[in-house]
């Protein structure tokens, strides 16, 4: 059983490690998912990046169990049907020195929880509990590996925390039998999302054997200490069960669809062990993630630590005969996806020259945020509305126009910054013929469809991004994408769309791709962002450009759809209205991305100093001087001038163009553009 409705599974601490590899397994078992997290030892960046490999929007609330109130609203608003709770602190060594603040949060922010589910009737919940209720398993005779039989004795605050709860939901339970609750006790999770885009990320000083030792490999920590090598095993080191995250998450799913399976009307409380059942020692552990790493790492063998114990692994054999699952990564697997995880993200989710916040005056809605990068002279913001850039700031000089609140991007309708598709320009009389078939588009530029119609991807928000540096170390790139559905403004099959912007030291560059599960549908993609080189200037007028070409689409004037004759242009200045498509050279490629740059116009004023260039793949340009933007209190006509690489318009219905824009199920759409800023000679 999968989840098939429009109901919601909650997962709390759905922004941690386990968490968020457990939201990615939910989704893709078909179930929907809301994320309840305060981020108090977790970063949104996570949440961020669920997205990203899952390909849709998953919505999230910044809210502590504690807070009744706020914690119920989210139960009004969607219809969950389950719960998936792992929200708490987990420092074993920390909650022995605030204890009262373990208690607090872990107990009460579950009674609080369990509180709003009885309220709205949802009485099926899988809790993350652990294997440290057992507590010195080692005082009893035949208990290892550990069943869950074994009596339950924690030695610590965070494991007492974790044993009152489940007597907490054990007591609700024989309270009313219609309860259904999974406990889920695990031992050592290991290892990271094999996409490397999401894994363990510890504050300070991690605790853990495997993120301690990915910090020396990377050269964050100067050695590992191995706490005792006279233990009697096979190389003398401790035996723990270490198990993959991706199958402890899958163990989550596993145990949902059990308690989903509990006949109609009945309730359940059981507990069951995730682990491999296969004990590895600290050595085996540490020789295998050199293995990955491809060298031997520092390490120094101190003392034994209070409390440790020769061996502390699992017996799953109710896990693996009851909800049908079991372990399938190995320690091999495990340290592979750390490292790749590790050196993908040396410093976790932080990355040195970015941040983000939210938008103005979205009331903390993490899907609306300002990305901003900073590189010597250079800042640059991005937004999820649109992948648009909002913000180019070069020696002090802000270059582009932008705005500052979600509201007044979704009331204007002149693609301010913003990534335009699914098609850029217009297309005649909103329509084109594909497979003897003609498609009908939606009109929002008279009888044309321009810019991917009215709902175009100006007006979506991208998920994303991942920001990684380059490797060369040198620049930062931002990764944002799109599923756009079938059918989305009239366009046929599915397209995902990519968009990656490199943030050098005096350059942007974006790249566009993009893929269909279409036979074939139109794609072209370009930024449309509006560029001021005057200053404090509220219009481009002055303004003195280079171009590289002066060949242009002649246009119909009444319907701006090419006649089919190419005219001359010659433009030095933008002091008249330019609103043409020039064209700069031919090509039949749908990916022209692995074509050079070549420098399509230059760009001055007399009151600035900087200089703007302009490269690109593409084979044409659109060069438009604003003369119809109107923003009250913001922008007024001629505010910015926009250049445009991409296809030539209406390139899906000449014949001779066509290849440039159709995309189908094999092949793969993408350009490249480059802005880089001087100072003039």
């Amino acid at each position: 059983m999968t989840g098939t409705t429009n109901s919601y599974i909650l997962v709390t601490g759905g922004a941690g490690y386990i968490g968020s590899h457990t939201v990615v397994e939910l989704i893709n078992h078909g179930y929907n998912v809301v994320i309840v997290d305060n981020l108090s030892n977790s970063s949104y960046d996570a949440v961020s990046r669920v997205e990203y490999i899952v390909k849709k929007p998953v919505p999230f609330f910044n809210v502590d169990l504690r807070d009744s109130e706020k914690l119920g609203k989210v139960f009004e608003q969607y219809d969950i049907s389950g719960v998936i709770h792992f929200a708490a602190l987990k420092a074993v060594g920390e909650s022995t020195h605030i204890p009262l603040k373990y208690y607090d949060n872990n107990v009460n922010g579950t009674i609080k929880l369990l509180e709003t589910m009885a309220a709205h009737k949802v009485k099926t919940i899988v809790f993350s509990s652990s294997a440290t209720v057992y507590g010195d398993v080692t005082r009893f005779k035949d208990m290892i590996p550990i069943p869950e039989h074994c009596p339950n004795d924690p030695t610590n605050p965070y494991g007492k925390t974790k044993y009152v709860i489940e007597n907490i939901l054990h007591d609700i339970y024989n309270a009313d039998t219609t309860w259904k609750s999974a406990i889920l006790r695990y031992f050592n999770p290991i290892g990271a999302h094999p996409s490397g885009l999401i894994g363990e990320d510890p504050l300070g000083i991690p605790n853990n054997l495997l993120p301690y030792l990915a910090q020396v490999a990377i050269g964050r920590r100067e050695k590992l200490s191995i706490f005792g090598n006279d233990y009697d095993s096979h190389d003398g080191t401790p035996i723990r069960d270490y198990i993959h995250v991706v199958d402890l998450a899958k163990g989550h799913i596993a145990a949902l669809e059990y308690l989903n399976n509990v006949t109609e009307g009945a309730g359940l409380f059981r507990e069951w062990n995730l682990g491999t059942g296969k004990g590895s020692t600290v050595f085996d552990v540490y020789h295998a993630f050199c293995k990955a790493v491809g060298h031997e790492l520092p390490y120094e063998v101190v003392g034994r630590r209070d409390g440790d114990v020769l061996d502390l692994t699992a017996n799953a054999t109710r896990a693996n005969t009851e909800l049908k699952w079991s372990a399938e990564k190995n320690i091999d697997d495990a340290c592979r996806d750390l490292w790749k995880w590790t050196t993908d993200n040396p410093k976790g989710y932080a990355v040195a020259g970015y941040q983000w916040t939210t938008l103005a005056g979205t009331d903390g809605d993490y899907t609306s945020r300002v990305h901003t990068v900073t590189k010597d002279d250079l800042s640059v913001s991005f937004l999820n509305y649109g992948a648009s850039i909002q913000k180019v700031e070069f020696k002090n000089q802000n270059l582009v126009c932008g705005l500052d609140t979600l509201d007044e991007y979704k009331s204007q309708d002149i693609y301010l910054g913003a990534t335009v598709g699914r098609y850029a320009n217009r297309i005649a009389n909103g329509q084109f013929e594909i497979n003897g078939e003609t498609v009908k588009l939606d009109k929002n530029n008279g009888e044309n469809s321009l810019h991917g119609g009215s709902n175009g991807f100006n007006k979506q928000n991208f998920l994303g991004p991942i920001v990684k540096r380059s490797a060369d170390e040198e620049n930062l790139i931002l990764q944002f994408v799109l599923v756009d559905k079938a059918g989305a403004n009239g366009f046929p099959g599915e397209l995902i769309a990519a968009v990656e912007y490199t943030v050098g030291n005096d350059f942007v560059e974006v790249e566009y791709s993009a893929t269909t599960d279409a036979s074939g549908t139109p794609v072209n993609l370009t930024n449309h962002s509006y560029w001021n080189l005057a200053g404090n200037k509220s219009t481009i007028d002055g303004t003195q450009v280079k171009l590289a070409t002066s060949k242009a689409l002649e246009v119909d004037p009444n319907t701006l759809i090419p006649t089919g004759n190419v005219s001359t242009l010659d433009i030095s200045n933008l002091d008249g209205k330019v609103d043409n498509c020039l064209i700069v050279r031919e090509s039949s490629q749908i990916n022209t991305s692995s074509e050079s740059l070549v420098e399509v116009l230059e760009a001055s004023h007399p009151d600035s100093t900087l200089v703007l260039r302009v490269e690109t793949t593409e084979p044409s340009f659109q060069l438009y001087t604003g003369d119809y933007v109107d923003i009250p209190g913001k922008f007024g006509p001629r505010c910015g001038f926009c250049v445009e690489p991409g296809r030539l318009i209406n390139a899906v219905n000449v014949e001779k163009w066509k290849q440039l824009v159709l995309l189908d199920n094999k092949s793969t759409y993408g350009s490249r553009t480059r802005y880089s800023f001087k100072l003039k000679n």
